[in-house]
């Protein structure tokens, strides 16, 4: 129950502040907006799926890290949260979920969007994406909020990662517009392969994107068994 009892506390925390639940989303909105206006429209569905990615990677490495910092500034709250009945690695979940939840409308509507573009046929690529890139964000960012201390380096280390990760890497445009020897190296990074999968009715590589967002996962439920066995 300690999931749910974290999750319902961000959930007041987080949701109840219209403008904050606004200023949440204005980054990948805008980028949307710019990138749907300089192609033409024609790279919309990577707009869209590049959106996807910019909320699931700033909940996981920006927003979960930063927390997970804070609370250890507060540390009363840090003492009454591990204080909770069930195991730390619970307790993280219960984190992330709660951080996660101003996001789910926006990307219930980018979801309905990319599913109207593309079919409906197209969502085992979404929720496979989604989930994965989920699931590697949130282990990376816990990762980097317990082993840094410092409020200032985590905001600034996030900044760095978020902006590589979504931005500089073909995650709102096409792969296609990188050279071609490079592409299946880019596909070895979750965002880039989440991306691809979304935004492309019949992605050129599926298989490699698939594979490179299944051996994430695998690697970050390996590295978090282990955190947990050593603590």
């Amino acid at each position: 129950m300690s999931i749910l009892a974290i999750m319902e506390y961000y959930k007041n925390a987080l949701m109840k502040s219209k403008s904050s639940m606004l200023s949440f989303a204005i980054q990948p909105l805008s980028f949307i907006f710019i990138v749907y206006v300089i192609s033409g429209g024609k790279f919309l569905s990577s707009a869209l799926a590049g959106a996807i990615v910019s909320f699931i990677v700033g909940v996981g490495m920006a927003d979960l890290p930063i927390e997970l910092v804070g609370m250890k500034v507060r540390s009363k709250f840090y003492d009454i949260i591990m204080s909770l009945p069930g195991n730390s690695a619970e307790k993280m979940l219960g984190i992330s979920l709660g951080i996660s939840l101003p996001a789910m409308p926006y990307l219930a509507i980018l979801v309905i969007m990319l599913l109207a573009k593309l079919g409906l046929h197209h969502i085992k690529y979404i929720v496979l994406s989604i989930v994965s890139l989920w699931i590697w964000s949130v282990t990376i960012g816990m990762y980097i909020g317990v082993k840094i201390k410092e409020p200032l380096t985590v905001m600034r280390l996030s900044t760095v990662l978020t902006t590589v990760l979504t931005i500089f890497l073909p995650v709102y445009y096409p792969i296609n517009l990188v050279p071609k020897s490079l592409q299946p190296f880019l596909l070895a990074v979750p965002t880039v392969s989440a991306s691809h999968l979304m935004a492309s009715n019949s992605p050129h590589y599926a298989e490699l994107s698939a594979v490179s967002l299944m051996l994430w996962v695998v690697l970050c439920l390996i590295l978090t068994f282990f955190v947990e066995i050593r603590e």
